[in-house]
Formats: C-alpha cells, sequence, structure tokens
C-alpha cells in the first residue's frame, strides 16, 4: 500500500525537484560585432548538445554544447574563408569546434543566469549568459544573450577597427526526454 501512495504522490506532484532531461531539436547561434563601426552579423550551424533543467531545481541543471567552427556563415565568402582558416581567427583545421557548458544556474526574478564555460581555439573562459526558458507541455525555447571580449580568446589579434565586443545570441528549441 506504501508503495502504491508513493507512486500516486509522485504522479500528481509531477516532477517537481526532479531533473529534467531536454533534446535540442534545433538552434541558431548568431553573433554580432563591428568592423569599422559598421555591424558584422554570423551564424555558426552544426549544433550538438545536451540540457538537463528543471525551473523547481536549479542545483541540477546541466548544459552542454558544441558548434562546428568550419560552418561560420557572414554571409560573406571572402570573410568566411579568412575567418576560417588564418590562425588570428578561429583556425579551424587546428579547433575545429567551439564549447560550451554550464557551471551553475541561477533564478534572476523571472528569468535565469548561468555561469559557463566557453572554450574557442583552446582556450577556456567563464561566461555570464542571462537567460530566459519558456515551455509549453514538452516543448521548451532557451533564449539567451551576451557580449563576450573576443581578444579572451585571440580572436583577431589586434585587427585594425575591429571592435573588441561580440554579442552572442542562442536560441535552442528542445523536446523533454
Amino acid at each position: 500500500m506504501k508503495k502504491i501512495c508513493l507512486l500516486l504522490m509522485l504522479v500528481l506532484l509531477g516532477t517537481g525537484g526532479y531533473a529534467q532531461n531536454w533534446k535540442p531539436v534545433s538552434a541558431a547561434i548568431l553573433f554580432k560585432t563591428k568592423m569599422l563601426g559598421v555591424s558584422v552579423d554570423g551564424r555558426l550551424g552544426g549544433f550538438s548538445g545536451y540540457i538537463r533543467f528543471n525551473p523547481n531545481d536549479l542545483a541540477t541543471a546541466q548544459f552542454s554544447g558544441s558548434v562546428d567552427a568550419n560552418s561560420i556563415d557572414t554571409d560573406n565568402s571572402l570573410r568566411n574563408k579568412h575567418l576560417k582558416e588564418k590562425e588570428e581567427f578561429f583556425h579551424v583545421s587546428k579547433f575545429p569546434s567551439l564549447k560550451m557548458k554550464s557551471l551553475k544556474v541561477e533564478r534572476d526574478g523571472p528569468n535565469y543566469v548561468g555561469l559557463f564555460e566557453l572554450t574557442i581555439k583552446g582556450i577556456t573562459k567563464q561566461v555570464r549568459i542571462p537567460f530566459t526558458f519558456k515551455q509549453e507541455e514538452n516543448q521548451a525555447i532557451f533564449r539567451g544573450k551576451a557580449t563576450i571580449n573576443r581578444k579572451d580568446w585571440t580572436i583577431g589579434g589586434n585587427t585594425f577597427g575591429m571592435s573588441s565586443d561580440v554579442t552572442i545570441s542562442i536560441l535552442i528549441n528542445a523536446v523533454q526526454n
């Protein structure tokens, strides 16, 4: 009888403090910077990742993901080639992916902020990324945005006229596993 009552309580209360696994089904990884005062927009593809997130149990939250560095696209083939091949930029033959994993997730009002390790060109730095989480039944959208300093990852060297600030935007559509 105890087992039946416990099972019934779990069903009625839902997942409460249990981690929820989410399978990413699509992602948009975008970036924006300035070159000589002109905005340069780009995107990265080939996202692969794992999400464990329950807004009622942030202590168990885990995010990890990577993108294919060779997928970089700024709608300018000459610039894309430069970004992919040059050592002072992404040097994709040596560093084929950019990676990120969470260290900690906290509530920030109605939203969240995550402390992540971001690895680019073999260099790992910590980055705080505010994000939102919207869930409808077994589907969810994770959306985050942050500004990083490209020089922290030795991207672009001392390229004249290139802003040090790069805004990254992340949108992940996921389904519950």
